[in-house]
């Protein structure tokens, strides 16, 4: 008899091999619906460079100002890059707005048939998305129809409330969307600002002509000297491009220490770019927290909902099979989990009735059980997410109910990551061979907590955003926005956070599961769901159900061969390894859950603290 009951569960229709075939036939060009089409605004952007035939300077002292229609096309391309790069399915609309604007805009590509060129690719790309799309519309509305009206939830055949835990408030996203979106706001207003007083200082300003003394390494900019009209005085003045020695720079001077290299263009594409990039991450976070916003929302006793099949993928997803095809039958789509919240359907004590219960952390599946597909119920959720309910291939059978979102029809694209997931499932094989030769009695593991020395964790964020600050600072070469704010905000932030991730983790141990926390975010895993740990690539990897956590494994490696210590990532792998393969060598005891992330609030501050310092360093300049 399995330990755990089997739940009863609501009569719905089964996803057959007709229904199945009908789906697949109503679907046009799926394979649309991916990260390719950002090549689009990529080989526009080529194309432009390579055809673009306007001079280095200009010829007129008056009029070197680029304007906003044609300096704002680079970051409507951007913007649309970034869109179609991490957003899988965006939709028709942005590659047909593109288009537009790209026609629209006065000067915004080169050539006289460039912009029409890629105007019509943009178009095409649009109509082929909206076929696509609706393709996957009727689709979606024969799986509706055959859903049909909608079925109660297990816990409410039972008359019980839900016990699923909603996914967690975004706060993070919200604050990172805020401060991306006030970063836009005021790159918008420095960059308009700036370029309006470059323009008025210029009418006003007076023509004179300067003289090339020396020339910059590189060739790129130098060091003009210069009078001001009725002045005998001799000036010195740092202007762009190319020059020669004892070459005359025509200048604009105002008499107040502001000047301008007359023949150079005034572009305020840069700015563009930085307000379309900033903008794009705060859009594309308010989505997402939008849709973790609307999940969090009571759907209520009832929803429509399959009968399916499900198979277990080395990469940890789901994929959906017919009830009657094969189990080497293709799956049509794929389901991934999201949130911590879990159910389990179990005896609520000795002798007590069956329920759901919550269970913090996810499915119990053993990732050697991948090829074998299981009977599942899938409910339609809000938006693509999905509620599922499956019982796990091995004894016992325990039944499991998840929130999961709807991906793409598994194809060769996801050839790399399962190759991914099988080196590490290989490693973590090794570990367990190794540890089941050396302790054959099984003997516990201590409950201990696995990380650098405290002392290493704290001082390593700031110290990290100090000296990035201060190598940003010195590889700024002029005052733009290039040099002064995205290169501190794109490139520091990423070093900082690298330094986070190799320096901050901690991983510990104990008889519930695994505790750990990263760079800016710390969770939990019982012994149920963690399926393999390994190093591999340079990179700690603990699979733990539909979730993963890592972290760089250089520092630890380097200072774990220098002073030794209980932070070898090896070691880690290998006990987290054996702890998750062999329940007899699980410690006895239970460490506080507050045993790791005890710097997390710090590694956030030294992240606020570093963002705000680039901001504020920029903007008092």
């Amino acid at each position: 008899m399995s330990e755990y009951p089997v739940p009863p569960l609501p009569a719905a229709p089964a996803l057959t091999l007709a229904a199945a075939d009908q789906w697949r036939a109503a679907r046009v060009w799926p394979r649309l619906h991916s990260r390719w089409l950002a090549l689009l605004p990529v080989v526009t952007v080529v194309v432009a460079m390579v055809i673009d035939r306007t001079p280095e300077r200009c010829d007129s002292w008056r009029s070197c100002t680029v304007p906003y229609a044609e300096s704002a096309a680079p970051a409507v391309l951007l913007v649309e890059f970034l869109v179609l790069l991490l957003r899988r399915n965006t939709g028709f609309v942005v590659p047909a707005v593109v288009g537009l604007l790209l026609w629209f805009l006065p000067n915004a590509l080169p050539g006289p048939w460039l912009p029409v060129a890629a105007c019509a690719a943009h178009l095409a790309a649009a109509a082929a998305l909206y076929r696509a799309e609706a393709g996957h519309r009727r689709a979606e509305a024969q799986l509706a129809t055959l859903m049909g009206p909608s079925v109660p939830y297990p816990w409410t055949l039972r008359g019980g409330d839900s016990p699923i835990d909603p996914p967690a408030v975004p706060q993070v996203r919200r604050i990172l969307a805020a401060l991306f979106g006030a970063g836009a706001v005021v790159l918008l207003v420095a960059g308009v600002s700036q370029t309006e007083d470059g323009i008025g200082r210029a009418a006003r300003a007076d023509r004179t002509w300067g003289i090339v003394r020396t020339v910059h390494d590189g060739g790129e900019g130098a060091t003009v000297e210069y009078r001001l009209p009725h002045d005998f005085r001799t000036l010195t003045a740092e202007v762009g491009g190319e020059r020669t020695v004892g070459e005359q720079v025509p200048l604009l001077v105002d008499g107040t220490g502001w000047y301008r290299a007359a023949d150079e263009w005034q572009n305020s594409t840069v700015w563009w770019l930085g307000v379309g990039a900033f903008g794009t991450f705060a859009v594309l976070l308010v989505l997402s927290a939008r849709r973790t916003t609307l999940a969090r929302r009571t759907i209520g006793d009832s929803a429509p909902a399959l009968r399916v099949r499900v198979r277990r993928t080395e990469a940890g997803a789901l994929e959906v099979l017919p009830v009657d095809g094969g189990d080497r039958e293709a799956g049509l789509w794929r389901l991934l989990r999201f949130g911590d919240g879990a159910a389990q359907y179990a005896s609520a004590g000795p002798g007590g009735p069956a329920a759901w219960i919550p269970d913090p952390g996810g499915e119990a599946d053993d990732e050697r059980s991948s090829d074998t597909p299981v009977e599942a119920l899938l409910y339609r959720w809000i938006g693509r997410n999905r509620l599922l309910v499956f019982r796990s291939p091995e004894a016992p059978h325990r039944w499991t109910a998840a929130h999961a979102a709807v991906l793409t029809a598994p194809s060769e694209r996801h050839r790399a990551v399962r190759d991914e997931a099988a080196l590490v499932k290989t490693e973590a094989a090794r570990h367990l061979a190794a540890d089941l030769a050396e302790h054959p009695d099984g003997s516990p593991e201590p409950a201990r907590v696995f990380g650098l020395p405290t002392a290493l964790r704290c001082a390593a964020a700031p110290v990290a955003a100090v000296l990035i600050g201060v190598v940003m600072d010195f590889l700024a070469d002029q005052d733009n926005v290039m040099d002064r704010l995205l290169r501190p905000l794109l490139m520091g932030s990423g070093l900082l956070l690298a330094v986070m991730g190799g320096f901050g983790w901690q991983l510990a141990v104990d008889r519930d599961g695994v505790a750990f926390s990263g760079v800016l975010r710390a969770g939990r895993a019982s012994w149920q769901q963690v399926t393999a740990a390994a190093v591999h690539r340079g990179r700690f990897t603990l699979r733990g159900g539909l979730r993963e956590f890592g972290f760089p494994v250089l520092p630890a490696r380097l200072l774990h061969r220098h002073f030794g210590g209980e932070f070898d990532p090896q070691q880690v792998a290998r006990t987290v390894t054996a702890l998750a393969r062999r329940p007899e060598r699980r410690p006895l005891s239970v460490l506080p859950a507050s045993t790791v992330g005890s710097v997390l609030w710090l590694n956030r501050l030294v992240l606020a603290g570093y963002l705000g310092w680039v901001v504020a360093q920029y903007l008092l300049r």
